[in-house]
């Protein structure tokens, strides 16, 4: 094998680990705001947040990501990269993107064979600088088993309607926080889920990724080209 042709090679390579294996997944809640602690940076207006409406909605891909899991009981993913947190309070949206902390997790009680085996899904962000704070968290768990599968994944795609009055939750609590250090001032609030959904999709391959793949490809013809006219 000629040194251009494992260049090209490597090219092709290089672009289809980059682009490959990489899944965004995106975790939702909607509720009410059960309690704010401070509400003066005034994200989604001014006034008292108690009572309204909210949706979180959180999103990173796994492309940096640990993953930990076990026997399709529990599937743990963290790292950090670039996230995306879509806040919804009373109609005011709010996007923040930021590269950080993140982690999801869902556990499977049913499948643990253990009397204290709960259902549990949940994800969190979280990114702090000298100049700003930035938090949110969601998750629901309980004793008695809403999961529908025998499994836990991740990348099942999983919805779910809670009911108080067949399940007994542990927790179903979301939290966001956002914080001005320069100022001081900040919006925290929390508040108890009545939705809540996962979802992933196959990531899209970035431009850089689809550039080595184009050189690859033309590398590889331009090889086989001179090969030809050498025979």
């Amino acid at each position: 094998m000629s040194s251009k042709s494992f260049f090209a090679i490597a090219l092709l390579a290089s672009a289809w680990i980059s682009s490959a294996h990489a899944t965004i997944l995106t975790t939702t809640s909607r509720g009410v705001v059960s309690s704010v602690y401070q509400n003066t940076l005034d994200d989604f207006g001014p006034g008292n947040l108690v009572g309204k409406k909210f949706q979180i909605t959180l999103t990173f891909d796994d492309r940096t990501a640990t993953r930990d899991s076990y026997l399709n009981q529990y599937e743990g993913l963290y790292g950090l990269n670039l996230f995306s947190a879509r806040i919804t309070v009373d109609g005011v949206t709010r996007d923040y993107q930021r590269t950080g902390s993140f982690q999801q997790q869902t556990a499977n009680g049913a499948s643990a064979q253990s009397p204290w085996g709960s259902d549990q899904a949940f994800a969190g962000v979280n990114w702090t600088t000298r100049e700003e704070s930035l938090y949110a968290y969601h998750g629901i768990e309980s004793a008695d088993h809403f999961f529908a599968g025998a499994n836990a994944s991740l990348t099942t795609p999983f919805s779910a309607t809670l009911q108080p009055d067949l399940y007994e939750y542990a927790s179903k609590q979301a939290q966001f926080g956002h914080t001005d250090a320069l100022s001081g001032r900040s919006t925290v609030f929390y508040g108890e889920i009545e939705e809540f959904s996962m979802s992933t999709v196959a990531a899209v391959p970035e431009p850089v990724s689809l550039g080595l793949l184009g050189l690859g490809a033309l590398a590889m013809l331009g090889a086989r080209r001179r090969g030809r006219q050498q025979a």
